[in-house]
């Protein structure tokens, strides 16, 4: 689970570096607002994580997953309410080239696998859970 906590938040960071490129102009304010909240779930994922703490799969899977809904929503969908959206596929993409779809997708990816291990670390903990009783 630690590895994969790491790779997302180096793919968190490498999109992050992508909003700074295109400009803090690209995206509407409820979308930064909403990223700096996901970054502070992230960093909260990642301390529970690193530390082992009995809730870290459980951060793993919500940050994970959480962040793939947020990010297909974000910029992958076509543009359903445009204050909401920096959407890649509809107007006005703003300076979105290969870097901001390849940091888009690295996250997504990277937010599917830690879902997915977290998913399974539950899985593990709750076998062992059983087994003792």
């Amino acid at each position: 689970m630690t590895v994969a906590m790491v790779a997302f938040v180096a793919a968190f960071l490498l999109h992050a570096v992508d909003h700074l490129r295109r400009g803090m102009q690209a995206s509407p304010p409820p979308v930064v607002v909403g990223g700096m909240i996901q970054a502070v779930f992230v960093l909260m994922g990642a301390v529970l994580v690193l530390r082992h703490h009995r809730w870290a799969a459980h951060a793993a899977v919500f940050v994970g997953f959480g962040s793939v809904l947020l990010f297909t929503y974000g910029h992958l969908l076509p543009t359903f309410l445009p204050g909401y959206q920096d959407s890649f596929t509809s107007g006005p993409r703003i300076n979105v080239t290969w870097f901001s779809w390849l940091t888009a997708v690295g996250e997504i990816g990277a937010g599917l696998v830690l879902g997915y291990v977290g998913l399974q670390a539950r899985a593990r903990h709750e076998s062992r859970c059983e087994a003792r009783q």
